[in-house]
């Protein structure tokens, strides 16, 4: 569901490394974030001058209110100019957001299901974690990336499965953590025994093409929050088309972000 965007200037509150390259970065909004639904984004201004001239996307990790104050948490990765940017941001700073923005993740009954994080793009789940763990509904909550680094508050995301009745599953690609390899690899049996009704994932494209391939192996359906480059977040640039499967270009930003993993042509998309 879209809620009303607002265009305002967000206080920095704190930057906590996780450690770097991740951070964690919390911001004092507008009161209408209270109504940010899980899998919705944001775009955020990093710097003052001209470059670099574009807002960057992202998924609003976490809402909170203290009082009559109302807070976002960003979980956020160094990997260019705008990203180290605020990276090093200091609290009392004013930075321009726009949002809530984009479709929030599906939430009908269910009774198991896998939510599946490619490292950053676990900042997506955390919300919908929260909000099944609310509906008391049961996940196991898989966790991928190259090293242990990459798996950014594993703790928490441990914590909301076991107290659904789930569990966390570590894959790292170096082994450092957890499965010896790909998280897609960890999930495959699960999905052969069935164990879960649905799939809730975000994360680098490859990983959502795979998840689909095995959604469609067993049958088992899903919703992908897409993490793609976005130059304005509600349409106006056509930067973040999506192939989809009915042969129009959907928009990330305005058709999204989350999309059925069945909507997409997985083997158009680059990544």
């Amino acid at each position: 569901m879209r809620r009303q965007m607002e265009d305002t200037r967000a206080t920095v509150l704190s930057v906590d490394p996780l450690p770097l390259p991740y951070y964690r970065l919390r911001l004092r909004v507008h009161a209408a974030f209270a109504e940010t639904e899980p899998g919705q984004f944001v775009m955020v201004q990093a710097g003052e001058g001209r470059e670099p001239l574009l807002r960057r996307a992202f998924s609003i990790h976490d809402v909170s209110k203290e009082g009559d104050e109302t807070r976002i948490d960003l979980l956020g990765k160094i990997v260019g100019r705008g990203t180290e940017l605020l990276a090093h941001v200091h609290p009392g700073e004013e930075l321009p957001v726009l949002g809530p923005l984009g479709h929030s993740f599906g939430l009908e009954e269910r009774s198991r299901v896998a939510l599946v994080a490619g490292g950053v793009g676990s900042a997506a789940l955390l919300m919908l974690a929260r909000e099944l763990l609310a509906r008391e509904r049961c996940f196991d909550f898989f966790y991928g990336g190259r090293a242990a680094v990459d798996l950014s508050r594993s703790e928490v995301f441990g914590r909301l499965a076991k107290q659904s009745g789930g569990e966390l599953v570590a894959a790292t690609e170096d082994g450092s953590r957890g499965f010896h390899g790909l998280v897609t690899e960890a999930l495959e049996p699960r999905l052969h025994d069935a164990t879960y009704e649905f799939i809730y994932t975000c994360g680098p494209m490859p990983l959502l093409a795979a998840l689909a391939e095995l959604s469609r192996r067993f049958d088992v359906k899903g919703e992908a929050a897409l993490e793609t480059p976005m130059g304005c977040g509600y349409g106006a640039c056509l930067g973040c088309a999506v192939p989809h499967v009915d042969g129009r270009w959907a928009l990330c930003c305005k058709d999204g972000p989350v999309f059925g993993l069945e909507e997409v042509r997985w083997h158009e998309v680059g990544g």
